[in-house]
């Protein structure tokens, strides 16, 4: 007895959505993360320093969690930008010699 063969189509460029069929795992994560930036207003500052922070925090998560430059989530591109801006450059001299 033979079986039939079908091709599953596996797009790896997106994310799987496992939550309600729009968030990815990673989504999620930030979510909570801008989430739990709420826990500041338990501390004892100022509520105008309370909200710039909150505000800076949820923000950065909600770029990280929706946000995508061409084909680059905005988290990598982000560690991707740290990475370049903190490592050595090596710059190397050459002289030209057509004058």
């Amino acid at each position: 007895m033979l079986m039939k063969v079908f091709k599953v189509p596996f797009d790896i460029k997106r994310e799987e959505k496992i939550f309600g069929g729009y968030l990815s795992l990673r989504q999620v994560v930030y979510l909570m993360l801008g989430a739990s930036s709420l826990a500041l207003l338990a501390t004892p500052l100022p509520i105008v320093l309370k909200i710039i922070f909150i505000l800076l925090i949820a923000s950065f998560f909600l770029l990280c969690t929706f946000l995508k430059i061409g084909e680059q989530n905005f988290d990598k591109f982000f560690f991707y930008a740290l990475k370049y801006l903190f490592r050595k450059k090596y710059f190397v001299y050459k002289r030209c010699l057509k004058w």
